[in-house]
This record gives C-alpha cells, structure tokens and sequence, in this order.
C-alpha cells in the first residue's frame, strides 16, 4: 500500500553506490542524480557512525544542482535553486549498518535516529573556510531532501566468520534486535513509499519508462537531465497513444 493508501507495485534500483576507485566524482555524481531523478524514495546506506567522514562522502550533493536542469531553455553558471530542484527529489533515508553507539544526547537523554540524524547535519560553529565547506554540505542536504530520516541498525551477527556467510543466513540465525530493526525499516519503506510523480502528475508505468529513458539519453550525449524536456516527451507519448486508441 502507498502512503495514499492504493496498492501499488515497488520497484527497487540498486546503484553500484560511491566512490569507486576505477571512477572519479563526475561519474558518480550521474549515477546518484540519475538515482535520485527515478526515485520516490532514496536509501542511502555506509557504515559505523554518522560522522564527518560519513557526511563528506556525500560532498556530491554540492554539485547536483550544475547536473540537473529544470527549464528547456538551459540554465545559468550557478545551476538551478536548491529549494526549487528539492520539489523533484524524493524522500531521503539514511541507514547507518553496524551501528554500536548509543542514541543520546550530550546529556545523555535518549534521542530517536531522526534526531540523530538532524543533530549531525546542525551546522558547525565557525567562520574558516573548512568549516564553510563542512556547512554547505549540511545546508544543501537539509535543503535538497525536505523529508529525511535515519535508521541504526547493530551487527547482524557477532561472530566475524559467520558475517562472511551472512546471505545463507536465515532470520533465526541473526541477532533478534538487528531483525527487528529491519523490520520496522521495512514497514516504514512499504508504509510511507510514494507513487512517482513528475509535475504533480503521477506516473504509470510507460510514463516512467519515458522520464528514465530522457535522463539517460541527456547523460550519454553528454548532456544533464532535464526535467521539463521528459515531462514534455511523455505528454507527447501519452497524447499520440490517446490518438492511436481512437482509430
């Protein structure tokens, strides 16, 4: 069921992630604005702890905006508004595996993974130009992804030779808190997951086949994908198609 509340059918992509050592940044940043682009609902996943290793790794977002376009008419040197592309992406889960601290505060007050989340995204204290940088990843992380959340979830198994073998693992075989964290993650995916849209107009299945065929075409020629040019192409589709049906 969709958070509208029709059943609706779930297709999940799975990206080849970041920081490949055979790629450089330019071709991730394609891979994730493409991802970004096709999705409802983007998960994002790393390891450890919400640090700032973890949220510079994701220093790509600050150049999302020069690899989007949302006119037909091109674009100025500065790419387009943040808070205006934000209205095109889609909700943003961050799930943090192997997670071994506690949720509290600086008081020691418990905190839920949402909290941890916008806690680690506050900006910093300061004026140098790092902490200039640092902060203009949280800012356009904040500004991109309006509806944002996190989940922990601890090791799935202690013992290190049993991880190597962890998918002919079974459900009973795995930590019991580590299975009910997925679990909460899973209904909250299957809950709360959206019907893409694109200008308000939600899509079926050629619809969404057209938008993803024009954001693929823009990149391998060299070009960014343009949001107005494939809404354009699947009105045209969807127009013809009506033609065709009344012959």
């Amino acid at each position: 069921m969709s958070a509208e509340g029709e059943p609706v059918n779930i297709i999940v992509i799975d990206t080849e992630g970041i920081g490949a050592l055979d790629e450089d940044q330019t071709h991730d940043t394609k891979i994730f604005t493409l991802a970004i682009l096709a999705s409802s609902c983007f998960i994002y996943n790393s390891v450890g702890s919400i640090d700032e290793n973890a949220i510079q790794n994701l220093s790509l977002v600050v150049n999302l905006t020069k690899h989007i376009q949302l006119k037909s008419e091109g674009m100025d040197e500065d790419g387009v508004d943040p808070d205006e592309v934000s209205n095109y992406f889609p909700s943003f889960y961050w799930v943090v595996r192997d997670f071994s601290l506690q949720l509290q505060d600086t008081e020691g007050k418990a905190i839920s993974s949402r909290e941890y989340l916008e806690k680690a995204l506050a900006p910093q204290a300061g004026y140098t130009d790092d902490i200039e940088e640092k902060n203009r990843i949280r800012r356009l992380l904040t500004a991109f992804f309006k509806d944002r959340d996190c989940f922990t979830m601890i090791r799935p198994l202690v013992d290190e030779q049993k991880l190597q073998n962890l998918d002919k693992m079974s459900y009973d075989d795995l930590r019991p808190e580590f299975v009910h964290q997925v679990m909460n993650f899973r209904k909250k995916v299957t809950e709360c997951v959206k019907i893409k849209t694109l200008q308000n107009q939600r899509l079926n299945g050629e619809m969404y086949c057209t938008m993803i065929s024009s954001y693929v075409n823009s990149i391998n020629e060299g070009a960014v994908p343009n949001i107005e040019n494939a809404w354009n192409y699947m009105c045209e589709e969807q127009c013809q198609k009506a033609l065709d049906d009344c012959y």
